[in-house]
């Protein structure tokens, strides 16, 4: 939304502009997941906030095919996701403010991760740093003591 844009638009204003019908954007409010407030004689008025939010159930259900209840819970996993970010970002200024700024570089002494590295549960970035796995069971033998014998209950290799 551009400054020249208005801050408020009605519900015919609000489907011009993302090219959806009335109609949908009806569809959309039953379902909650815009709640406009209240413009003269009951109307749905829409602010630029609720626009957007407008903007991504329209991208979400019209443009990637998701249904108006897997879009809702779109919405909401990205609303959490916000939050949590959110209270990273305060974890991260009360670490610093309690510990100090050079608190990262004790935490880390070998250098800390790229903030925009993926960090899985085992430590990893990507599976390009993951090393081959290790095979912890022995060869198998042989009748003759050699690795790589028959071990399956006809004559092949199996676990």
């Amino acid at each position: 939304m551009s400054p020249g844009e208005p801050e408020t638009y009605t519900i015919e204003q609000a489907g011009e502009t993302l090219g959806v019908s009335v109609a949908d954007i009806e569809s959309y409010l039953q379902e909650g997941l815009v709640v406009p407030r209240e413009g003269p004689g009951g109307t749905p008025i829409f602010t630029r906030v609720q626009m957007r939010r407008l903007w991504s159930v329209v991208t979400l259900h019209r443009d990637l095919g998701i249904n108006l209840p897997g879009v809702a819970a779109v919405l909401r996993l990205r609303e959490q996701f916000e939050q949590v970010r959110r209270d990273l970002v305060t974890l991260v200024e009360i670490v610093e403010r309690e510990l100090g700024p050079d608190a990262w570089d004790r935490l880390w002494p070998q250098g800390r991760p790229r903030p925009d590295a993926h960090i899985s549960v085992d430590g990893f970035s990507d599976l390009s740093d993951r090393p081959a796995p290790q095979d912890s069971r022995e060869p198998r033998q042989k009748p003759g003591g050699e690795p790589g014998g028959e071990s399956g209950p006809h004559g092949g290799t199996g676990p």
